[in-house]
């Protein structure tokens, strides 16, 4: 049975696969199957259109160059999420550019403090994350992607037990306490 015929029952694997051989109706089907969950990766670092869509471009061309690398086709989710990430980093990095509040519109100098305390540590935990296991790193961003993640559809979506989901949770944030208490940034901190 051809290809064509049979593109539409093909799991992940499989089109990963017929890419790599360079069916190019197998990589459409791939950029159409993963681009909106690149997108919304991407709108978590608040970049503006024209820079979001730079990344999504970038993310898409370096798949391309670099799919023959791809081992496993299952785990193509990930892979992609990772390099969109990398790329939005990247752009945050050569900009410099802060998104900050209009800090007068806050009132107090106590909420002003609070802002900025906030806007430094998400700044601080995107690189702490990168300190993490690669499994730790991609547990914890398929784990806060969704504001309720359930441990079913993330070991699905990441190819793992179920059972293993909490134990390597609680692995990945006492890694992240330990590298926040490294950079002695505590409760009190915090607060």
């Amino acid at each position: 049975m051809p290809l064509e015929s049979t593109i539409e029952r093909l799991d992940t694997a499989t089109l990963v696969s017929a890419a790599q051989d360079g069916d190019s109706e197998a990589w459409e089907r791939l950029v159409e199957e993963f681009t909106p969950m690149l997108k919304a990766r991407i709108r978590r670092f608040r970049l503006s259109h024209e820079d979001a869509q730079d990344v999504l471009q970038t993310t898409w061309l370096l798949a391309w160059q670099n799919l023959r690398s791809v081992a496993d086709g299952q785990r193509m989710a990930g892979w992609l999420a990772t390099i969109a990430f990398r790329e939005c980093l990247k752009l945050s990095k050569r900009t410099k550019e802060i998104c900050t509040p209009d800090l007068d519109s806050l009132g107090s100098t106590d909420d002003v403090d609070r802002e900025l305390a906030r806007i430094w540590l998400a700044g601080t935990l995107e690189e702490l994350v990168e300190e993490l296991p690669a499994a730790q790193r991609v547990l914890f961003r398929a784990l806060t992607e969704t504001s309720e993640p359930h441990y079913v559809d993330v070991a699905r979506r990441l190819g793992r037990p179920v059972g293993s989901i909490g134990p390597t949770r609680a692995r990945c944030f006492a890694k992240l306490r330990g590298l926040l208490q490294a950079r002695e940034i505590t409760r009190d901190f915090l607060d």
